[in-house]
């Protein structure tokens, strides 16, 4: 008897070894996102003398994997139109003066979803670093030091936001030498492809 089970034992061991285990490979998960919207832009610093707080548009290009999860990396672009304070126009007297910025660049947002668990929303943080053109609009033939009518720059910007659903919500401080500002916006983001 003690032999038919050590010799039933060998056949099992024996049939274990020789099956081919299948391994499960995880598959990555990609997508592209479009998004659009808009929100309001605040001066901060220097550029509060020549700007008021004004509304924008924007829009984004994210790409999601889970292969980089929690990070979403994107490309985003964004326009801002400010009209100046009556005291700056009264002051240098001028009959209108506007500040508009066209920016572009790249944004990555941290999800913080493995730190903060939450049933509606995903809250992130978010950074980017833009290329920027300044142009400013102002009385023909005026000069004002310090003041050029275009130039451009390079921004930088911190902040923290949350996605519920399709809406991404995002406050963020953007510095851009002379023209820093805190912008309040929201979009929405549908996905384009998956792969």
């Amino acid at each position: 008897m003690i032999s038919v089970k050590q010799n039933s034992n060998s056949k099992v061991n024996l049939f274990a070894d020789t099956l081919k285990k299948k391994l499960v490979t995880k598959r990555s998960i990609s997508a592209l996102f479009l998004g659009v919207g808009g929100g309001l832009s605040v001066p901060a610093g220097q550029f509060t003398e020549t700007a008021n707080p004004s509304f924008g548009i924007m829009g984004k290009l994210d790409f999601a994997s889970t292969g980089i999860f929690p990070f979403v990396i994107g490309g985003e672009i964004n326009y801002y139109a400010y009209n100046s304070p009556d005291e700056f126009r009264t002051v240098n007297l001028l009959t209108g003066y506007r500040t508009k910025i066209l920016s572009f660049g790249l944004n990555i947002d941290y999800s913080l979803s493995g730190f903060i668990r939450s049933s509606f929303t995903m809250p992130y943080l978010s950074v980017d670093v833009k290329s920027n053109t300044i142009k400013r609009e102002f009385d023909a033939g005026r000069e004002i030091e310090g003041l050029v009518p275009s130039e451009s720059g390079v921004s930088v910007g911190a902040g923290f936001g949350f996605t519920m659903f399709i809406l991404d919500f995002t406050v963020k401080y953007n510095y851009l030498k002379n023209n820093s500002y805190v912008s309040v916006t929201t979009k929405t983001k549908i996905p384009v492809i998956r792969f």
